[in-house]
């Protein structure tokens, strides 16, 4: 099921091992949604990353929006497991 993407959203999904969020979005979309997974190095993930001016994707490093943004500033809605136990 789609949740709101929030402060607490994401700390359970790295608290799970997820380090990314994926979209089929653009960093255009006003209402993106998003896959967690989990990659090696997140950084060097991203530098493979293929992107083009007209197919940016919406993708959000969780310890980066952890320790920068501010809840008001997360939108879309993120995908989990319905046998995830934890409340959200």
């Amino acid at each position: 099921m789609f949740v709101k993407l929030t402060h607490a959203v994401l700390r359970e999904l790295q608290s799970d091992g997820y380090n990314v969020l994926t979209s089929v979005n653009t960093v255009y979309d006003d209402n993106p949604t998003y896959m967690p997974e989990k990659v090696d190095d997140v950084w060097e993930w991203l530098e493979d990353l293929t992107v083009t001016p007209q197919n940016h994707p919406a993708i959000l490093v969780i310890e980066h929006a952890l320790n920068t943004m501010l809840e008001k500033d997360l939108f879309g809605a993120v995908w989990i497991e319905k046998h995830w136990k934890r409340s959200i």
